[in-house]
């Protein structure tokens, strides 16, 4: 072999081993650039969620107490119906006693005393079903009356 074709195998095998360090560096540096990006990305993320987390918590707190006032605000809305029930009932009692005492003022003697007994058959109606265990919106379904006047004669008759 020739001198000449010695260094050039030797210039072209230096050639390769240069070619071959450059590609190992490149393709090592770019593994270093992924992972430093992607240890960049989780500490980001990391740093995202530490942020949220108080948030988080406060947003649930805000959450539980508006529930709290909800409740509250529901009971005293049922406590509001109920006693407006109640109300009503009574003045609807009186209102029909009122009308049977304007209407016995304008009938016969004879009509008064039908119109005195339809009260009285409605009264004990409602004291038969309620011994039997209905409830006062049974009753009052059953005899289509209203559930105040049920609830105030039931009311009247266990408190005495």
């Amino acid at each position: 072999m020739t001198l000449n074709l010695m260094l050039a195998f030797l210039l072209f095998g230096l050639g390769a081993s240069c070619l071959a360090l450059a590609l190992s560096e490149f393709i090592q540096t770019r593994r270093t650039r992924r992972r430093m990006e992607a240890e960049s990305v989780k500490a980001v993320h990391l740093q995202v969620l530490s942020l949220l987390e108080p948030i988080l918590a406060e947003a649930k707190s805000v959450a539980d107490a508006f529930d709290g006032h909800v409740a509250e605000k529901r009971l005293l809305v049922t406590e509001l119906n109920q006693s407006l029930e109640k109300r009503i009932a009574s003045l609807t009692l009186l209102l029909n006693r009122a009308d049977a005492l304007m209407a016995r003022k304008h009938q016969p003697p004879e009509e008064e005393e039908s119109a005195e007994q339809r009260i009285t058959e409605s009264r004990k109606k409602i004291l038969q079903l309620a011994a039997k265990g209905l409830t006062v919106d049974q009753i009052a379904e059953r005899l289509t009356l209203p559930k105040g006047e049920v609830a105030l004669v039931v009311g009247l008759r266990g408190g005495r």
